[in-house]
């Protein structure tokens, strides 16, 4: 008999005790069956994933094979025959010890048949533990696929749920980083179009301060100049002014001398008619008289 420990159902020794042991799926009780298991065309008859079919060695047929060498008595094995030349010695009170001898073949014989038998009894015995322990290979076999079977579609249905779980972070990352990307280009948009609009609104600033400076030149320019045509205005009316009062001054002074000469020259003329009227009245009555 085959060791449990071979299989692995052996009970773990005191030494193992720390050894860390992965869980493992418990098989489904199911019914077995040592005629189903033989042959491919079985195997692939009942439904097992080709992952878990073994390889095309027959478990199940074990041939009770025979030793052609010592199931047949020496006499009738075909390459071993028995060559009676006994009998062809010369009669005489010699003691045949030849192998070929008749004693030595009954000796043979006898021997030859228990051994046989002995072999025959071993060999059943052997076939028996054989039978034994290929049922037993069966059996754990059986139940080692049905556990990998299990363990196998655990493991696809714990990889379709990380799988499931990572395609959805994949795709809530991905579109995270499309909306972030979303955000960042409208962000750029809007800096760049922020970005043109001040720097409009300082080129028209500029223009505006450039402008202003040249309107504060041309006005300082026509203010300067305004100032100086109302200072010449100014000190025209006000030489006007000054012209016109000294000619006012001055015909007044003439006026005056006007009426002073006048006045003189009436009481010149008084004073004179005063003189000559009365010698004009003399001559007069002179002439009247005359």
């Amino acid at each position: 008999m085959l060791s449990l420990n071979t299989y692995g159902l052996a009970r773990p020794s005191l030494n193992q005790a720390s050894s860390v042991h992965l869980p493992r799926l418990q098989a489904s009780p199911h019914q077995s069956n040592a005629a189903a298991s033989v042959g491919k065309l079985a195997q692939q008859r009942r439904n097992i994933h080709p992952l878990f079919q073994t390889s095309g060695f027959d478990y199940g047929r074990v041939v009770d094979y025979q030793d052609l060498g010592l199931h047949l008595s020496p006499a009738k094995r075909p390459l071993a025959k028995h060559m009676d030349f006994t009998s062809t010695f010369i009669e005489g009170p010699f003691t045949d010890s030849s192998l070929g001898s008749l004693d030595m073949k009954k000796k043979r014989l006898v021997l030859s048949d228990r051994l046989q038998a002995e072999r025959k009894v071993r060999t059943k015995d052997k076939y028996d533990e054989k039978q034994l322990q290929l049922s037993f290979k069966r059996e754990i076999r059986r139940e080692l696929r049905e556990k990998r079977r299990l363990e196998m579609l655990e493991q696809a249905a714990a990889a379709t749920t990380i799988q499931r779980y990572a395609r959805g972070m994949l795709t809530r990352n991905r579109l995270w980083r499309q909306h972030l990307a979303l955000q960042n280009a409208a962000a750029t948009r809007i800096q760049l179009f922020c970005r043109s609009q001040m720097q409009i609104y300082d080129a028209k600033c500029q223009l505006q301060r450039i402008k202003q400076r040249r309107w504060d030149d041309a006005a300082a320019v026509i203010q300067r100049r305004v100032r100086l045509f109302l200072q010449r205005q100014a000190a025209k009316r006000e030489l006007a002014r000054r012209r016109k009062a000294r000619e006012e001054r001055r015909q007044e002074m003439l006026q005056r001398a006007n009426r002073v000469r006048a006045a003189a020259a009436t009481l010149i003329q008084k004073v004179i008619r005063g003189v000559l009227v009365p010698h004009a009245v003399g001559k007069v009555v002179l002439w009247y008289v005359d």
